[in-house]
């Protein structure tokens, strides 16, 4: 890696600046970095988990973004796709001629480096896949690289640097970040229309993204897609490499049958690999989507030559990654959890597993993430919330974009009660929630926070406030 940077910017580049450091990405690139031997520094808005981590091991950072943060011995400038051109940091590394990469070009720089590199892409589902193969690959002594956007246990975090050719990232298609990565294999989890205000054309401008990614790979490479959609087999034609295909059609090479689920949710299923059996598999993470989001790990793990009981042993043991349907406690018979979901099929998904873990009534707070996929998939976020008892919703975060379609949590309130007829309400205060909750909870009840940003803090305050109110 140090020779693919110091050749690309013609320099030696032996310290990097990382502006936006605490992100889940930035802040695994950093470590990486770190363990490759580069001096490491960097900045960002706030502290978090991944800011305390990097300065656990000596990295400088600054809290808050100002002109004099970047010292004049940087070599290499790396920032987010949040972080714009007047940004104090980059005004400071262009008066100073240091040379600037987005956060995806360098990980595109990052996967050269590695011969075996196993990108995971998806609308959905792209985390939780990634997690397990990196898992599997870290059990199954691979000794594997990764960069994922959520923390995996198995690997102590977001992101490790192995020492083997083999690299698991997860493959985002914002901005066509995933068109800037090499990878030998790849998984395509699903495809729907999300990111519209990029994708501005919506699901056909989408699908030839996703058909980029797969040219990306190499004729002795392979494809693992999910069959069950036509928009996925659509996108997978005309590969230069092989495909597989996974779901819960027969016509698939790899398939689920017999799913059952214990009572709090997770499921157990047969495996056939060309309409042979392959074996029997129980996971510790809930739904019908993780049974596929398994699948594609098990196709994976068999292509790389991974026994089927090493493949169970890794699938029963793995609890997820963070933020995806994380349990996050039991007071007085009421069970909290959070959930990553963002996106009305991501929260369809998350609600459907609640409905199969034992419950008296299911409350659901939400905090939808930008204006623009609010507006534009407003009916789809109307009816994914259609297993809920109780709705309360948070107001629409949004970092990126202003609100050009003048949409609102109300607005969305507003239908799911006209529709649906499922008690629901809008509140801005995170304590309000949290104290609403505390008051009309009962025992038996489920909780669960859903939502890409902020809102995961009510999860832990509803538990403390729980902890509190019945320790009394």
């Amino acid at each position: 890696m140090k020779n693919i940077l110091s050749e690309t910017y013609n320099r030696p580049v032996k310290k990097i600046f990382f502006i936006g450091i605490g992100g889940s990405s930035m802040s695994g690139l950093a470590g990486i970095a770190l363990a490759q031997g580069f001096k490491v520094e960097g900045s960002d808005m706030i502290e978090s988990s991944y800011t305390d981590k990097l300065k656990a091991q000596n990295v400088v950072i600054h809290i808050g973004h100002d002109y004099n943060n970047i010292p004049e011995d940087t070599d290499l400038v790396v920032y987010s796709a949040a972080i714009h051109e007047d940004n104090p940091d980059r005004v400071r590394a262009a008066d100073l001629g240091i040379p600037q990469v987005e956060r995806s070009d360098y990980l595109g720089l990052l996967s050269r480096a590695f011969p075996k590199t196993i990108g995971v892409a998806g609308t959905h589902g792209k985390t939780t896949t990634s997690s397990m193969i990196a898992a599997l690959l870290h059990n199954a002594n691979f000794d594997p690289s990764v960069s994922v956007g959520g923390k995996v246990p198995e690997i102590g975090g977001n992101a490790t640097l192995g020492h083997s050719d083999y690299f698991v990232i997860e493959s985002c298609e914002y901005v066509d970040s995933f068109l800037k990565t090499t990878h030998f294999l790849g998984v395509i989890t699903n495809i729907e229309e999300d990111h519209l205000d990029y994708f501005t054309e919506g699901l056909p401008q989408i699908k030839e993204s996703f058909h980029k990614f797969g040219m990306i790979l190499p004729p002795e490479g392979l494809m693992i897609a999910w069959g069950d959609s036509q928009d996925v087999l659509d996108v997978v034609e005309g590969l230069r490499c092989s495909v597989i295909t996974y779901g819960l059609k027969p016509e698939n090479n790899w398939v689920a049958k017999d799913i059952s689920y214990d009572n709090v949710g997770n499921p157990s299923f047969d495996v056939y690999h060309e309409g042979v059996f392959f074996g029997h598999f129980s996971l510790s993470i809930p739904g019908q989507h993780n049974v596929l989001n398994a699948l594609a790990c098990i196709a994976c793990g068999e292509f790389l030559g991974i026994e089927e009981p090493a493949i169970q042993k890794t699938l029963l043991s793995f609890h997820g990654a963070k933020r995806r349907f994380e349990f996050r406690g039991e007071v007085n018979g009421i069970n909290v959890y959070e959930d990553y979901a963002h996106h009305p099929t991501e929260l369809k998904v998350v609600i459907d597993a609640c409905l199969n873990h034992a419950h008296k009534k299911l409350w659901v707070v939400f905090q939808p993430h930008t204006y623009s996929r609010t507006y534009f998939l407003f009916d789809e976020f109307v009816d994914a919330f259609s297993g809920a008892d109780q709705i309360i919703l948070n107001d629409i975060y949004s970092d990126r974009e202003d609100n050009h379609w003048d949409i609102y949590s109300e607005d969305l309130a507003k239908r799911i009660k006209e529709k649906h007829h499922i008690p629901t309400v809008v509140m801005t205060e995170f304590d309000t929630i949290v104290k609403f909750l505390t008051d009309n909870l009962e025992a038996g009840d489920l909780v669960l926070v859903a939502g890409s940003q902020t809102i995961n803090k009510v999860a832990y305050a509803l538990v403390d406030a729980l902890k509190e109110k019945y320790d009394a």
